[in-house]
């Protein structure tokens, strides 16, 4: 979604964009130069802290300490805990309210810009509610369903704190709201449309309620508040879907998705990633003789690298100077130990090496053989088309809209099958003149449907687009 970013604000110069940055931490480094026409930038850090305002300059120190000193216990009792309780009742209510979410919300928002936000959820105040809220809805499950310890229900409280750390922040001003994905990043984008008419334009790189269903159940050990989570995350994706004017997926995979959750087809419309083929463009191999297979991703379960390292077990006997090269940065990194730990069971030290993370990706996909990707769940990742722009041959796991970019120009197994991906890869290895074919073949798919030129003159249609639309109705306190 970085490289996403980048290309819309330096490919539209003619646009400017102030940038509402959803950050894991309060020092992320920057990767990439900021575009002349980005005119503010601010940082939502949701973990890593307790009081967001620290971290963030759009409050100056006085208003701060004055929200901090205004929220008193009799202020948190008669503003903020009903406002909370309402919200509660409506994500864990077995029909949620859209409408009413939405307006609640805003209040929420609402009430953050003069009170402390810290101060608030961390109240007694707050932490009854909860409890009240969540074991009467949770008493409703099935007899054999056992109660949360105290344990679970602050889990599932500290995940809120931080996930909602967005309310603390100010609407956007701005003609449109776009958003980069169907959660908590896009709660700002609904909430500008609720309270001033902003029109709402939602992109979807991965499907992220499916994201949840896949990563919750590996990283949260505890059913009860995965439950709570899978609770949350469903009603904010609704949200999101309900209020945006136009979903722009990169793939005609992910639209299935926003159909069965309720986004009428009138509007929904992908819009592919691109790429500068002047920038990924075929050239000569530079490698030292090996047979060389690489990947480009960070290193992440549903990037299944794993898969990937069981696969060049498999193909070691046959390739004796097989090298297999794993390009991007652990981004988890229990995942990256785990991955280690399987190359030092295996015995592939002298054929599989973790690289790190590369500025020139191009090279990478020029220098390679086989580009493979074992990802368990994507969207349309840009590296497969980058490889593709590249002549590259790919080989690939048939998932989210990867079957949409390769094409018949390379070749799909099912995802977590190593063998089946060893099998790829070792045809491809000892078939040269497929390569080639299948490299031309790839490079002219590119050209003709995945170029960053028609990226963005449909993201700049897609915009002249909706500021014809019309503002709906603003709320009372905000018309």
């Amino acid at each position: 979604m970085s490289t996403w970013c980048h290309q819309l604000t330096h490919g539209l110069p003619d646009i400017d964009f102030s940038i509402l940055a959803v950050v894991t931490n309060p020092y992320p480094q920057p990767k990439y130069n900021l575009a002349p026409n980005v005119q503010s930038v601010i940082k939502v850090p949701q973990w890593g802290l307790l009081q967001p305002a620290e971290y963030s300059s759009h409050q100056p120190t006085s208003v701060v300490l004055r929200s901090f000193w205004n929220t008193t216990p009799q202020v948190i009792a008669a503003r903020f805990q009903p406002l909370f309780e309402r919200f509660l009742a409506l994500v864990f209510s077995s029909c949620c309210d859209k409408e009413e979410l939405g307006k609640v919300l805003l209040e929420l928002q609402s009430y953050f810009q003069h009170y402390d936000y810290q101060k608030s959820m961390n109240s007694v105040e707050a932490w009854d509610v909860l409890q009240h809220v969540v074991r009467a809805t949770w008493e409703c499950r099935p007899a054999a369903t056992g109660n949360p310890s105290l344990a679970e229900v602050k889990e599932a409280y500290r995940l809120l704190y931080h996930l909602l750390m967005v309310l603390h922040f100010p609407i956007p001003y701005a003609d449109i709201t776009h958003s980069s994905a169907a959660s908590f990043c896009g709660l700002p984008c609904v909430l500008a449309k609720l309270a001033r008419g902003t029109p709402y334009l939602l992109s979807e790189h991965g499907i992220y309620l499916r994201e949840q269903y896949l990563n919750l159940r590996g990283q949260v050990k505890s059913f009860f508040v995965r439950w709570f989570l899978y609770r949350l995350v469903e009603n904010v994706v609704g949200l999101n879907y309900y209020f945006a004017d136009l979903v722009c997926p990169v793939c005609a995979y992910n639209s299935r998705w926003e159909k069965h959750l309720g986004v009428l087809a009138n509007r929904i419309k992908v819009i592919f990633n691109g790429v500068d083929p002047e920038k990924f463009y075929p050239s000569k191999r530079q490698h030292g003789g090996r047979a060389r297979v690489s990947t480009v991703g960070v290193i992440y379960p549903l990037k299944g690298q794993l898969d990937l390292i069981e696969a060049a077990a498999a193909l070691k006997p046959k390739f004796g100077n097989l090298e297999v090269r794993f390009y991007g940065a652990p981004t988890d990194r229990k995942y990256y130990d785990g991955c280690i730990r399987k190359v030092a069971e295996l015995k592939l030290e002298n054929c599989v090496n973790f690289a790190g993370s590369t500025k020139e990706p191009w090279k990478v996909y020029n220098d390679a053989d086989v580009m493979a990707f074992s990802s368990i769940s994507e969207a349309f990742p840009y590296a497969v088309v980058e490889a593709m722009s590249c002549g590259a041959v790919v080989v690939a796991t048939d998932v989210g809209g990867v079957r949409e970019a390769l094409g018949d120009c390379g070749l799909l197994v099912p995802a977590r099958k190593p063998h089946a991906m060893a099998e790829a890869i070792s045809f491809l290895l000892r078939n040269e003149p497929e390569r080639l074919r299948l490299g031309q073949m790839a490079r002219a798919r590119a050209l003709k449907h995945f170029t960053e030129e028609q990226f963005l003159s449909s993201y700049g249609n897609v915009y002249r687009k909706l500021l014809s639309f019309r503002p709906p109705k603003l709320l009372g306190a905000y018309s």
